[in-house]
């Protein structure tokens, strides 16, 4: 059996000291990733609500 969470809202956490020392390509990097992975989770929630049924399982 498995289980999937999917929210619309996207959680953001306060900055701290570590984020604020990262350099430009790597923030970059870490928003095209989280951006990827936000596109994923959505297109998996729309196949499921058309099909009807999780392709993994």
């Amino acid at each position: 059996m498995s289980a999937v969470t999917y929210t619309d809202k996207i959680v953001r956490t306060s900055k701290t000291d570590s984020s604020a020392k990262k350099g430009f390509f790597a923030r970059f990097l870490e928003a095209v990733v989280a951006a990827r992975q936000e596109q994923a989770e959505r297109e998996y929630a729309r196949y499921v609500e058309i099909h009807g049924r999780d392709p993994v399982a």
